[in-house]
C-alpha cells in the first residue's frame, strides 16, 4: 500500500503542472549540454524535472540510473547534478565518448596546460601527415583536409586519453562545421559545388575557440559515479551489468535508424577522424558509412514471435503495406527484447521512464506509446502517468515528402512520457 500511495503522490504531482509546461518553451539548452553535435537530444530541463520528482519519493540515498540508450547523455549529466549514480550505453561509439566526456571528472590544472600546449603546438607544427579514408574528397576539400590533419596530428600529441577524448569531441564540431555534407538532415547528403567552394577555412582558429568555450562547462567537481558502456544494451545487461537499477530513463529510437533518426550516419564522419585507440569500438565498424545504423534495433530481419499477441500492433501492421511491415516487424522485435530487459534489470519498486514518439509509416502514426504501454503491462510493469509535450526545437523538416506525386507527410511534433512502476520482482 505504501508504494501505491508514493505512485499516487507521484502522478499527482506530474499531473499538476499546467498545460504545455513540459514543452519548456523559451528554454534552450546551455553549458556541458551544448558540448559535441548529436541528433534528437533530451531536453535537460525536462530530464530535471521527472528524476527530481522520482527520486524524493524514493526511500534510497543511494539511488542508481540505467540509461541503455544514452545518446548524447542528457540523462546521466541530470542524474550527476542529483547525487544519483548511473550506467550509461549505447551501440553508437561517438555517444559514448560524448557520454564520457560529459560526465567525467576532469582536473582543471590538467585541462588549461593541454589547452595551452595544443595551441603552441597547432602554431609550431609543420611537419605532419595528411590523413586519409575512404571518400575523404566527398565530404572535405583539400584544404580542410591539410588543416583537420593538422589538428588532428596535434591531438595524438596528448598524452592523456581522457583529455584527447576531450579534443576529439571538440574536433567534431569543427568537423560539423567546415565539412561538406548538408547539416540540415541527419542523413550524409554533400553539398552543391557552389556550396561547397563557398567555405572558409578557418578550422584551426574554431577549433581554438571550442576547446577554450567546451572546457569552461567540464565537469571538474562532481565525484558521482557515471559508468559509460559502449555496445548493444541487451546484450551488455544480460552479460556485464551487475545489481538492479532503482530507476530506468531514456528515450528509445522511434523506430529502425534508416527510415527514422540515423544516429549513425549523423556520427560517422566525426568518427572517421578519431584514432580507434581512443574509441570504444572495432574500427571495422567505421569502414561502412551505415553499419551502426544496420546494427542498431529493427537493423536485421526477424520473424514476428514475441510480438504477435500485441494488439496495438498488429492494428497499426493492418494499416500498412506488405512492404512496409517488415522494417517494423524487425524494429518491434528488437524492441520487445530491449524492454524485456530493461524490466529484468529494474529493481521491485522501481520506475521506468520513457520518452517515446509516434513516427509515421506509409503516412500512418506509429502507436510507439500505446505499444510499448501494452508490451510493459505484458511483462508486469503497472502504467503510473502518461503525458505528453511538444517538441519545439527540432533540426529535420515539419514535413517530409511521402511519394513522389504525392502528399506530403508530418514529422514528429510531439513526444509523449511514459512512466512505469515495478511492484513485483
Amino acid at each position: 500500500m505504501e508504494v501505491e500511495g508514493f505512485m499516487n503522490k507521484i502522478a499527482e504531482e506530474l499531473n499538476s503542472y499546467p498545460d504545455n509546461y513540459w514543452d519548456f518553451k523559451g528554454i534552450t539548452k546551455s553549458g556541458i549540454h551544448n558540448i559535441g553535435k548529436y541528433p534528437a537530444t533530451m531536453v535537460p530541463d525536462m530530464q530535471y524535472q521527472l528524476l527530481s520528482v522520482i527520486s524524493k519519493h524514493l526511500n534510497n540515498k543511494n539511488i542508481t540510473l540505467l540509461d541503455p540508450f544514452c545518446g548524447s547523455g542528457t540523462t546521466l549529466v541530470i542524474a550527476q547534478e542529483l547525487r544519483i549514480n548511473s550506467v550509461g550505453i549505447d551501440i553508437n561509439p561517438y555517444a559514448t565518448l560524448l557520454s564520457f566526456v560529459k560526465t567525467h571528472k576532469y582536473d582543471r590544472t590538467d585541462v588549461c596546460d593541454a589547452i595551452s600546449t595544443i595551441k603552441s603546438n597547432l602554431k609550431q607544427e609543420s611537419n605532419f601527415p595528411i590523413y586519409d579514408f575512404y571518400n575523404i574528397k566527398k565530404w572535405f576539400r583539400d584544404d580542410i583536409i591539410k588543416s583537420l590533419s593538422q589538428i588532428r596530428h596535434c591531438i595524438l600529441l596528448e598524452r592523456s586519453q581522457d583529455i584527447r577524448k576531450f579534443f576529439w569531441i571538440c574536433l567534431s564540431e569543427v568537423i560539423f562545421k567546415f565539412s561538406n555534407d548538408r547539416t540540415s538532415t541527419f542523413k550524409l547528403h554533400a553539398l552543391p559545388k557552389e556550396k561547397i567552394d563557398l567555405i572558409e577555412d578557418k578550422c584551426i582558429e574554431y577549433f581554438i575557440k571550442i576547446i577554450n568555450d567546451n572546457s569552461e562547462h567540464l565537469n571538474y567537481s562532481n565525484t558521482t559515479s557515471s559508468n559509460i558502456i559502449y555496445g548493444d544494451s541487451s546484450s551488455i545487461i544480460n552479460n556485464k551489468l551487475k545489481g538492479k537499477f532503482d530507476i530506468i530513463c531514456t528515450s528509445p529510437p522511434y523506430g529502425d535508424n534508416p527510415t527514422t533518426v540515423t544516429y549513425g550516419q549523423a556520427s560517422i564522419l566525426f568518427l572517421k577522424w578519431i584514432d580507434s585507440k581512443d574509441l570504444s569500438c572495432s574500427r571495422e565498424l567505421l569502414e561502412r558509412y551505415t553499419t551502426i545504423d544496420k546494427i542498431s534495433i529493427g537493423g536485421e530481419k526477424r520473424n514476428i514471435i514475441n510480438t504477435k499477441n500485441i494488439k496495438s500492433l498488429n492494428e497499426f501492421l493492418d494499416k500498412i503495406s506488405l512492404k512496409k511491415q517488415s522494417k517494423v516487424i524487425n524494429f518491434f522485435e528488437d524492441y520487445y527484447i530491449s524492454l524485456k530487459n530493461m524490466n529484468k534489470c529494474l529493481s521491485k519498486n522501481g520506475y521506468l521512464i520513457m520518452t517515446v514518439g509516434n513516427r509515421s509509416v506509409d503516412a500512418v502514426r506509429q502507436p510507439l506509446d500505446d505499444i510499448s504501454i501494452e508490451i510493459l503491462e505484458s511483462l508486469g510493469l503497472k502504467l503510473v502517468s502518461k503525458f505528453n509535450r511538444n517538441i519545439l526545437y527540432k533540426n529535420s523538416p515539419s514535413r517530409l515528402p511521402f511519394n513522389k506525386n504525392e502528399r506530403s507527410i508530418s514529422t514528429i511534433s510531439q513526444e509523449t512520457i511514459l512512466l512505469f512502476n515495478k511492484m513485483e520482482d
